[in-house]
């Protein structure tokens, strides 16, 4: 597990800093990157769970707990698409076409970020047997998710707001506490 936190955070540093290099990343961009992340996550174990779950019962508290953790991350992905995706870059048509392009999986960057983690993930879980394996509703990642929802919004809505942050050097004021952010806690984890 501790291979795979190093391989994810190396990963996500290595095209997310040629992303910003690009001028490609955006707020939106990487908290959805860590939303995607744990959907991932949680569709991966689903389906390692539902193979080795024999009794009707253990495969009924799996869906049970697929379901809760699935509409916490629909919650979430409704509220980064809707304040981090469009709302708060209304007035920026370059962030609001950038954060499109995202959504609509046109972002290089992203997608490969997104594919690499799936590989890697799905390798992981096939490798590594985990027998007290549980779908959690609420785990340390929906941490990251919420402490960069609140962190993104002051960033947006304060430091953005006051300070002239374009360029490249705004991008990485911008972008790299969500970096370290991850780094701390998935290295705790």
């Amino acid at each position: 597990m501790k291979q795979l936190r190093q391989i994810d955070i190396l990963t996500i540093l290595v095209i997310t800093i040629w992303g910003i290099l690009r001028s490609e990343v955006t707020v939106f961009y990487i908290i959805y990157l860590f939303w995607f992340q744990e959907a991932i996550r949680t569709l991966v174990d689903f389906i390692y769970l539902l193979l080795h779950k024999k009794t009707l019962a253990d495969r009924k508290l799996l869906l049970a707990q697929a379901f809760g953790a699935g509409f916490l991350l629909f919650v979430y992905l409704v509220f980064i698409v809707v304040l981090f995706g469009f709302m708060l870059n209304w007035e920026q048509s370059e962030l609001l076409g950038a954060n499109a392009r995202v959504l609509f999986f046109q972002n290089t960057f992203f997608n490969v970020n997104i594919l690499l983690f799936l590989i890697e993930y799905t390798y992981f879980r096939i490798k590594v047997e985990d027998n007290n394996l549980q779908i959690q509703t609420f785990n340390r990642r929906h941490i990251i998710l919420h402490i960069s929802i609140i962190v993104g919004a002051f960033i947006q809505l304060v430091v953005m707001q006051h300070y002239d942050m374009t360029g490249l050097w705004g991008s990485v004021a911008v972008i790299g506490p969500f970096l370290l952010l991850k780094i701390l806690l998935d290295k705790q984890s």
